[in-house]
């Protein structure tokens, strides 16, 4: 009994790892396109390009045109606050096959980040389903294809937004989920913070 338990355990540490480091990765990604919009919009072609979309073509064209003409922005600064947000709901929305930004308990994104703090000015979420790597998260958010107001491509390259915090995770329906919660300033509560990233 003693070794099963160990071994799930041994399972669970090396996922959440596995996870950190996505949403590491995922963290640079998003840094790279808004420092480097130009290039980025390569990638984009490159990476989007081909792939089924319910806009057709049309809607990849368009963010190689957005970020072409984008100006480069600071990079994002990375939340412990905000990433213990997000991956509050990735672990209420993931096993449960949920889809949105609102929580199963009713939280809104702004009320699940003030569970770890506090965040002023503007704040916003943004969730990807099914990709499985961090490019593919990214580039899936900024093609933004059905989305008619584009806002996940606003969210990354929102002047305002100047901090983040990303958790990835399984996903009943789609395998994986990620969450990246934004804010324009975020003042963590250490001690809720703490509590969410133990075991």
């Amino acid at each position: 009994m003693k070794f099963l338990t160990a071994f799930v355990l041994a399972l669970c540490g090396t996922a959440l790892a596995q996870a950190d480091d996505l949403a590491a990765q995922v963290h640079a990604e998003l840094n790279l396109a808004r420092t480097a919009p130009r290039a980025y919009a390569q990638i984009v072609a490159s990476r989007a390009s081909g792939q089924r979309h319910s806009e057709g073509d049309r809607v990849v064209a368009e963010a190689v045109r957005f970020l072409e003409k984008a100006r480069p922005l600071p990079p994002l600064t990375r939340s412990e606050g905000l990433s213990a947000s997000a991956l509050a709901h990735v672990l209420d929305l993931g096993p449960a096959g949920g889809r949105g930004h609102t929580g199963r308990d009713g939280s809104t994104p702004w009320k699940r980040m003030a569970r770890f703090g506090r965040w002023s000015g503007h704040a916003a979420e943004n969730i990807s389903y099914g990709e499985r790597d961090a490019r593919g998260i990214v580039v899936s958010l900024l093609v933004d294809d059905g989305t008619r107001d584009r806002l996940h491509r606003q969210n990354i390259f929102s002047r305002d937004l100047l901090c983040v915090g990303l958790a990835t995770g399984p996903h009943a329906g789609y395998g994986t989920m990620c969450v990246m919660d934004f804010a324009e300033a975020f003042a963590a509560a250490e001690m809720k913070v703490a509590a969410r990233a133990g075991p």
